[in-house]
């Protein structure tokens, strides 16, 4: 018994795996800004600043991210 259609040709295609690169740059963003804020809130409690590099740590390492996706995302020319 097939679990195709009787019109329907089996595909010999395999699985696209492109969501895995997907999954590895999320977690990668995940803990950069994690570690970021953590490097952050160590800084405002040695400069005693309150929530100041807490916030601009991540906020530069996702400008850093966005300008690194957008250089290699561009066609080569």
């Amino acid at each position: 018994m097939s679990i195709h259609s009787a019109g329907e040709k089996p595909s010999n295609k395999m699985p696209n795996d492109n969501w895995s690169k997907y999954i590895g740059f999320g977690s990668q963003l995940i803990v950069g800004l994690l570690i970021t804020l953590y490097v952050g809130k160590k800084l405002d409690e040695y400069f005693n600043k309150h929530s100041f590099f807490a916030w601009l740590t991540p906020s530069l390492f996702i400008l850093f991210v966005l300008i690194a996706v957008v250089r290699d995302t561009q066609s080569k020319k």
